[in-house]
Parts: structure tokens; sequence; C-alpha cells
């Protein structure tokens, strides 16, 4: 896939923005908006990207503190979402198809309701956030949760590890992703790291971007979603829940699983959702199972303008 990096600054702040269409024809073809999730980069896409590349142009930014982009230490959702605003609106100049995953699912999740006239249809995967939290011991339980991640993501960042070598970020990624294919893994490894200032590699995002997610509000997110008028196509990890146990590790009787019918009750909310539920992914969905991603989204994409009004469920 022959890809363009180039920039589009935002208020001051230079986002790095990979393009198969840029200066040529391709400029004319329907777009496919692709959204990494954090702590990731565009590349991790470029496999589930490529194989639409003859009959799409495919756009694919780098979030603000990730990858080529800036790290401008301001990682408000509203951030976020007026910087997809302004390459959509001054690079691309029309309305495009996005396919996200994770925190950039949620970023288009409310771009598409506060801008629907610049969606045209959406792919998300792994949006829907953890499972509900086991109820707190008592009423001011929420101010010990909003306290500790407050104190965790807006710590001063440490100096980076030295990863020494790529081959070495390669192995981390297996040992975090283990159903994730070698050969990728190297491939990867390349792009989520950067040399810094002392030449040591290092992950190439800025720790502080997790600051978005301290006051994070699930019945504020399901507004935006009970207002999207596009067709959206819902995936979900069935093993996502090895990545939330992780994740919160310190909550007491929390094991990252989403109670029955949990995960069916949100993708409802979505006007126009249907839902896909992959039995060998976990969060990282486009690792773990990319052909029969590839598959299920060109079926989406074939046919998302005669999309019924109904919601509908697929194992």
């Amino acid at each position: 896939m022959n890809l363009q990096q180039h920039t589009v600054r935002v208020r001051g702040v230079e986002l790095s923005v990979f393009d198969s269409g840029e200066n040529d024809h391709t400029l004319e073809k329907p777009v496919l908006l692709f959204l990494h999730g954090m702590r990731d980069v565009a590349a991790s896409l470029f496999p589930i990207a490529a194989p639409f590349v003859d009959r799409y142009r495919i756009v694919l930014p780098e979030l603000r503190g990730d990858g080529r982009s800036d790290s401008p230490g301001a990682y408000s959702m509203e951030n976020f979402i007026y910087d997809l605003w302004r390459i959509q609106s001054d690079h691309i100049g029309r309305p495009s198809v996005i396919i996200a995953h994770s925190l950039g699912g949620q970023i288009a999740s409310r771009y598409a309701a506060v801008f629907p006239e610049a969606v045209h249809s959406m792919v998300i995967m792994e949006e829907l956030g953890p499972p509900a939290f086991p109820e707190p011991a008592d009423e001011h339980a929420w101010l010990s949760g909003y306290r500790q991640r407050s104190l965790m993501r807006y710590a001063e960042p440490s100096a980076g590890r030295d990863l020494g070598s790529v081959a070495f970020a390669a192995s981390r990624l297996l040992a975090n992703n283990p159903r994730l294919d070698p050969a990728r893994a190297k491939e990867t490894a390349t792009a989520v790291t950067r040399v810094d200032s002392e030449g040591r590699l290092v992950c190439a995002f800025d720790t502080h971007a997790g600051t978005v997610f301290v006051r994070a509000d699930r019945d504020e997110g399901q507004q935006f979603w009970k207002a999207i008028q596009c067709p959206t196509m819902i995936i979900s990890g069935d093993l996502a829940h090895e990545y939330w146990s992780g994740q919160f590790d310190n909550l007491p009787g929390f094991d990252g699983r989403y109670g029955d019918g949990e995960m069916a009750r949100r993708a409802a909310i979505f006007p126009r959702g249907e839902h896909y539920a992959f039995h060998h992914s976990g969060h990282m969905v486009h690792y773990d199972e990319p052909q029969r991603l590839v598959s299920v989204m060109a079926d989406f994409l074939d046919r998302h303008a005669n999309t019924s009004t109904e919601g509908r469920h697929h194992e």
C-alpha cells in the first residue's frame, strides 16, 4: 500500500496523516478514514486498510500524542474531536466512512453524533468501554476512584524505558498480544517506537494522553450513541476481559468480563447499529482476527447505504 505521510496543523499542533490519495486521481474515490486507539499508531491499522486501497482513498491520521504527531499535553475528548474535524474539513473535504478502534472509536462516535453530515457510515471496534464496575462499598467510593485516576493519569511521565532494539519491542508486543502474527509484530514494532533526544529507542506515545479518561462518563457517551444517524457496525472481542482486567487490576471484584447481555444492550443503543462478536479476539481485534475483520468490513461497506434501521447481532 503506497501511502504518503504529511502534516495537518491544528491550533499549533502538528498531526501526522498517512494518505493513499494525496495529489493523485484517488482523490475521487470514496474515503475510508481510520482512527487508531490510545498508545497506538496508524501503522497498526495498515494491514486491515490495505485490502481496500483499490476501491477507496485511505486516510490514517495519528492522534495527538501518538506516533509522529505532536504531544501538546492537552488531551480532552473535545481536543480529539476538533482535530478530526479539521483533518476532514481542511484535508479530505467531504464525508467519509470512519473505521476506528478503542479511543479512536469513542472519538468517532461523538464526532458522528455532532457532525452527522461528515460521516457516511462507521465501523467501531472495541469502543463501548469497560464492563460495568462492581457497586462501590459506600457512597464516597467514587471519589477515591476519581482521585486515583487523576493521580495516575496526570503524574509526571518517566523518561521512558530504553527498549534497546526493535526486536525487543516486537517481543513485548507479542507478550501483550499473544495472538498477534510474529511477522506483523516486527513490522508494527518499528512504527510504535522512536529514537528520543538521548538516542534511546522508546515507545512513540505520550503517557499523558490517558488523561482523556479521567472524567470518563458512560452515561454521557451513550447520549452520543443515541444520536448517531449513520449505519454503524459494532465489533467486540469476547476475550477483551484480558485487557480490561489488567487495566483495573486494583479494583476488588472486577474480572474484566461483561455481564450477561451487557454488551448487546449497549450495542442496541445505536439506532442503526449491528453488532458482531469476535469469539477469538481480545481488545486488539485487528491483531487477533484481521482476516475475519476485513471480511465483515467489506460486506458492510458493500451494503451500508441500504442498511436496515433495525439493529442486528452477529456471531
